[in-house]
């Protein structure tokens, strides 16, 4: 009975194999990727999970393009499976490329911790995780990433090991980007403004969502020329670079993420998007 199931579920999935796809089997840690599904059915419930060594990721799927992460701690071998309405219609194992990142050492003045900032703190943290949860429509009609700067030099990669004033402390989750302070920075694709205000850590950020569960995060600014609502185009001057927040000198700390999963902004800006 077991070997006709398995039979059954390979039928199955070879059957809608033709109709789907995946952008690129060439992947990293925290790479962005996506999903194509040529005869989409909007009155099914779609669902990527990845399988990553004994954790699995969801993604939700909205449109015919569907986003999803390979995790940062990838194994070396992830499972992309497709689900229509809780059946595995598509799966493809791509091999995850070793990265190494580097460790990257700042000191900056430390601000005190009081009961009002401990709250603050922890308000803004659960704010950013409602927000990079949201799963909406489409929002962007661009083919790729529009760079949210003029020049692009890194000064601080995605995956750098952090350590603040000799302590260690989280991941660097976003890339940095040299930037003079007045710097304009732009929007990377078109969307709604979910976050364009003052954060303890970020100092002056704006956060998009693109739709489909895609946003992107612009941090440090010295000044926000958007407000939260609003829509803004790709290539939309959405502020100026600065040091506002934890930041050591002036620069963009740029910031992608999908369901929550943060991404390697250098790797997704590559990334083509089929129509």
């Amino acid at each position: 009975m077991l070997a006709v199931a398995v039979f059954l579920l390979i039928l199955s999935i070879t059957s809608y194999a033709s109709d789907i796809s995946v952008y690129s089997e060439s992947v990293y840690p925290g790479s962005l990727n996506y999903i194509k599904i040529n005869n989409f059915d909007r009155s099914s419930k779609y669902t990527i999970e990845i399988e990553s060594g004994s954790k699995t990721y969801r993604f939700p799927v909205k449109d015919s393009i569907a986003f999803f992460a390979v995790p940062y701690k990838s194994s070396p071998v992830i499972t992309v499976n497709l689900l229509k309405d809780g059946r595995v219609i598509y799966r493809k194992f791509l091999f995850v490329r070793e990265k190494s990142y580097p460790v990257s050492k700042i000191r900056v003045k430390e601000r005190k911790r009081t009961k009002e900032v401990l709250k603050r703190i922890e308000e803004e943290y659960l704010l950013l995780r409602k927000i990079f949860r949201k799963y909406t429509q489409k929002l962007f009609d661009e083919s790729s990433f529009y760079p949210p700067l003029d020049k692009l030099y890194v000064t601080t990669p995605f995956g750098a090991k952090r350590i603040i004033n000799g302590k260690r402390r989280s991941i660097h989750w976003g890339t940095d980007f040299r930037a003079a302070e007045g710097t304009p920075v732009y929007a990377s694709l078109s969307g709604k403004v979910e976050i364009a205000r003052d954060l303890f850590f970020t100092g002056n950020t704006v956060i998009i969502n693109h739709g489909l569960g895609l946003f992107t995060l612009y941090a440090h600014l010295s000044k926000i020329s958007v407000k939260e609502g609003s829509f803004v185009k790709a290539g939309q001057i959405i502020g100026k670079a600065g040091s506002t927040g934890r930041s050591t000198a002036p620069h963009l700390h740029f910031g992608i993420y999908i369901n929550d999963q943060r991404v390697d902004p250098e790797l997704a800006l590559d990334i083509i998007f089929l129509e």
